[in-house]
């Protein structure tokens, strides 16, 4: 792999739109594997290196130690820095062979590129609706995000957060550690209930309540009024502070009009290319891709997919054409909520089956399966199973390791467990 090429079909200058996690990363990842042209970071931000997010978010919420939010950087990663610039738009293919470009900047500026890495991550997704009418009204996306929310519930008072995802459970598990009032306010039938199905959710809300937490599922927040939120049935929940968490949107306005699919994320392959445009990659919260893992369009979810996602993207843009190889990732994330740890790798669109443990007991592992294969696996307070349940949904194992031919509920079946992880060891060694 070759990391200098012309502009007859070189790569000499690379442009990486976004210096948070996945812009980093892939400006390092270009640097390991040997590209020595020019590589530049262009950054909303001022700071360099910037701020971590989104760990490092709670973990302020929580009193942690504010330099160590900063995202560790190569000391060698030899960049330039356009700090305190934002790309407004860019030209494709100006090159003879139809490849390359340029970036608009702000104030006037542009910067021509070979190849380019789109990675200006998302921004916390605020409805009309949820946008006026209370005085203290938070989205927990940002470093100052975590430090504006901190300081507004140092008075104690009511919170009502809405959504339950990722986010909104961790603010409301962090509240309640602070001996606040708390309301969850969700549209599905219980927490993370897109990623985890229905009856996970339903398990996860009871977890809330039981911690004290009111947790009002099938409901829809309507609109703000300065003592609290209102429903979409009339009903209203006061709250002194309101935490917004309905997900994230992808930055890419700056990118419509110039031929790239930007729907919900830039559309790339299985490679991390964007479609239709020869050496722009993109890789983070900003981008989607098809996982010829599960044969699907996705989103990468947590921190570990998004690194991941970037050096599979600095290797596309230093493959030549067909060489590069497909981003195969598991999803994977992790969640402390109140005394249970909380982790998921793949995806949970199948069929939930508690394999081990008890729901009753809150420690148990449930696998999920499409009718073939093992398609994810949750696992609430049995961390020592993870690595076990992420292998088997990397091999597509078949869902015979926890299912009889039947169709019955057994559990891992010793004998089919056996067998599969000698195949993958095998494997692994060869």
């Amino acid at each position: 792999m070759s990391g200098i090429r012309g502009t007859d079909g070189t790569l000499r200058r690379v442009a990486v739109v976004g210096t948070s996690l996945a812009g980093v990363r892939a400006a390092e990842a270009l640097r390991r594997r040997g590209f020595q042209g020019r590589l530049t970071l262009i950054g909303r931000g001022t700071d360099f290196p910037p701020y971590d997010r989104p760990p490092p978010s709670q973990a302020v919420l929580t009193g942690g130690d504010v330099e160590g939010a900063r995202l560790p950087v190569a000391p060698d990663l030899d960049v330039e820095l356009m700090m305190n610039t934002t790309a407004e738009g860019i030209t494709l293919g100006r090159t003879p062979g139809g490849t390359g470009g340029t970036v608009r900047l702000s104030a006037g500026r542009t910067l021509d590129f070979d190849g380019l890495i789109i990675a200006t991550g998302a921004e916390a997704r605020r409805p009309a609706a949820l946008v006026d009418g209370h005085p203290d009204v938070f989205v927990l996306r940002t470093f100052e995000d975590s430090l504006a929310l901190r300081a507004a519930l140092l008075g104690g008072p009511r919170v009502a957060v809405v959504g339950a995802g990722f986010v909104g459970c961790a603010v409301a598990s962090h509240c309640r550690a602070l001996g606040l009032d708390v309301t969850v306010i969700e549209e599905g039938p219980g927490p993370l209930g897109r990623v985890l199905g229905t009856a996970m959710g339903r398990e996860l809300a009871q977890l809330h309540r039981d911690h004290g937490t009111v947790m009002k599922t099938g409901a829809q927040a309507a609109a703000l009024h300065p003592d609290g939120v209102e429903l979409a049935d009339g009903t209203r929940v006061a709250a002194d502070v309101v935490v917004v968490a309905v997900g994230r949107a992808p930055r890419t306005e700056w990118l419509r009009g110039s031929g790239l699919d930007v729907e919900d994320g830039v559309l790339l392959d299985a490679t991390c290319a964007a479609a239709g445009a020869p050496r722009v990659v993109a890789a983070g919260d900003v981008a989607r891709w098809f996982n010829p893992l599960f044969g699907t369009v996705v989103r990468v979810g947590r921190r570990s997919d998004t690194v991941e996602q970037a050096r599979a993207a600095a290797d596309t843009l230093l493959a030549d054409g067909d060489n590069a190889s497909p981003f195969e990732s598991v999803p994977y994330f992790r969640s402390e909520q109140y005394e249970s740890a909380v982790q998921f790798v793949g995806r949970g669109n199948g069929v939930p089956h508690v394999v081990e443990g008890t729901l009753a007991e809150r420690r148990f592992v449930t696998a999920y399966t499409d009718g073939q294969h093992i398609t994810g696996a949750l696992c609430v307070n049995r961390p020592s199973q993870l690595a076990r349940y992420r292998r088997m949904v990397e091999a597509r194992a078949p869902s015979d390791l926890i299912l009889t031919p039947e169709g019955g509920q057994v559990g891992l079946l010793a004998g089919n467990l056996t067998a599969f992880e000698s195949a993958t060891a095998s494997s692994q060694a060869a």
